[in-house]
């Protein structure tokens, strides 16, 4: 059996100037910035940018999802690199809501906004869809 410790529990035990913890992972502010779009007939393979804005630094610590009965469409939650990096394409047919550790996202967990253009997309697939679609985005930063 063994005892061992975490990267910032590390930096904590041994606080030098080469060991110190990130702002945002120690004494962070958690924020939540939330959007809402009403799609009428949004065709398959849109995306629909939110999170603009997040301030870069910012690390993501949950996605929620929440959308009426859309139609027999799928919605992902990601970003202009990984179109899933945080809710993979989860079905709209029926009303719902979904987050990050529905999806198991672990690469999501702590993303780091590296630029003003990390915006949080959604991207649909299957089918158009016609309803109102929620996001709540839990991060922290400095």
């Amino acid at each position: 059996m063994s005892t061992v410790y975490g990267v910032n529990a590390t930096k904590v035990l041994d606080p030098t100037s080469e060991n110190i913890c990130d702002p945002g992972e120690l004494a962070g502010k958690v924020r939540v910035m939330t959007d809402t779009y009403e799609a009428a007939a949004l065709a398959a393979g849109s995306t629909i940018h939110i999170g603009q804005a997040l301030p870069v630094g910012a690390r993501i610590l949950d996605v929620i999802l929440a959308f009426d009965a859309l139609g027999a469409a799928t919605i992902s939650v990601g970003d202009s690199s990984s179109t899933a990096r945080y809710i993979a394409a989860t079905s709209v047919a029926a009303a719902g809501m979904v987050d990050m550790a529905e999806g198991d996202k672990v690469d999501g967990l702590l993303y780091e906004i590296t630029a003003d253009t990390d915006d949080i997309i959604l991207t649909t697939a299957s089918a158009a869809i016609t309803g109102t679609v929620k996001v709540i985005i839990f991060y922290t930063c400095e």
